[in-house]
């Protein structure tokens, strides 16, 4: 075994104690499906077969219960528009924000945030879905973690969660180190350092030498730091941001010129805080659908490029306002907002 009493063989977990109430509970409306997220070049990988990834970004999920038991219930509705991954932050988003970690980095002060970040893989797994796990993201109103020393030992305590979750049989995971890691936010927080792509890419070989067979990346939204980061052999993903509406493919191409290796591209966060201008749901503001649409379509003709939806209005709505949705709700307009009108095109799109 890896750090747990139970082994694992074939991704399925074995002894008596093998699930937790909460893996029980999805049992009832679920056959458990242990699935093993693997990399293989450009490509990721389910259980030995080719994994089509089209995910939305649901960064504060794991915030509070009330976020948590919501995107539960709508994961079989994501799951039947083809949506098969998330992701969410350990530190939230600007949909709601906090250090979960105590002051030595050694373990966790926010206990509810690293259970509820359990449920929600657990859920995922048991639907065959994968989550981007994140850690650092660039606001905290009162940082726990007290320096860079701190920082490195949360990354080990993130390890050894994850692993024992993977051990568990919850292998559909992957990494994401820090949120928009250029980000000029990070400067008075203690984690300030992801901003430099050679510390950064430090914290991906501690991660990976506590939890060798779960993939880690990193990114943002700097590109010239994303060709640094996507060039190193301890990056297994490329997970970067567009700000505002930048061309994917474009991008793409570019880093691919300047030598980033043949590993998965994930745009995790289209658009940035350039979707503040969809508010409660509304995208009929010019460029609205067809910028996401756009992407949608360059990301479906490239192999290796990835695509997550995001929308600070609908996603993220208390940070200007309004309240977090994670329900698909309509057509995106003002007598029926929401972002249904996305999940639809990509049910159009699937690849076979």
């Amino acid at each position: 075994t890896m750090g747990s009493s139970q082994t694992c063989i074939r991704g399925k977990p074995q002894g008596p104690n093998a699930h937790s109430s909460n893996e029980i509970k999805e049992k009832k409306n679920h056959e458990l499906s242990w699935s093993t997220l693997t990399i293989e070049g450009d490509s990721f990988k389910l259980n030995g077969n080719v994994f089509d990834m089209w995910g939305v970004r649901v960064a504060s999920a794991a915030y509070k219960e009330e976020y948590t038991e919501t995107l539960i219930r709508n994961l079989d509705m994501y799951k039947s528009y083809g949506i098969n991954t998330i992701t969410v932050f350990y530190m939230g988003s600007s949909g709601g924000y906090s250090d979960p970690f105590n002051s030595e980095g050694t373990g966790w002060l926010d206990e509810d945030v690293r259970n509820r970040m359990r449920k929600i893989i657990t859920a995922c797994n048991a639907r065959r879905m994968v989550v981007v796990v994140g850690i650092f993201y660039q606001r905290s109103k009162k940082p726990n973690l007290e320096n860079w020393r701190a920082v490195q030992e949360a990354v080990k305590t993130v390890a050894r969660e994850l692993k024992e979750m993977y051990n568990q049989g919850n292998q559909n995971i992957i990494a994401n180190i820090a949120n928009e890691q250029n980000s000029k936010r990070y400067s008075s927080l203690p984690w300030s350092r992801v901003r430099n792509p050679t510390d950064l890419i430090q914290l991906c070989r501690i991660f990976k030498t506590i939890a060798p067979h779960i993939p880690v990346g990193c990114g943002g939204y700097d590109h010239a730091k994303n060709i640094v980061i996507g060039r190193s052999r301890h990056v297994d993903a490329l997970l970067w941001d567009t700000k505002g509406p930048e061309n994917s493919k474009l991008l793409y191409d570019r880093f691919k010129k300047a030598g980033v290796r043949s590993i998965p591209m994930v745009n995790v966060e289209c658009f940035g805080g350039w979707t503040r201008r969809f508010k409660n749901g509304n995208f009929d503001a010019a460029s609205g659908r067809t910028e996401y649409l756009a992407e949608a379509n360059r990301c479906r003709s490239q192999q290796g490029l990835y695509f997550f939806f995001h929308s600070n209005s609908w996603y993220q709505g208390v940070s200007i306002g309004g309240r977090n949705r994670f329900d698909a709700g309509g057509a995106g307009t003002t007598n029926d907002p929401g972002v249904r009108w996305y999940l639809e095109h990509v049910r159009s799109l699937r690849r076979t």
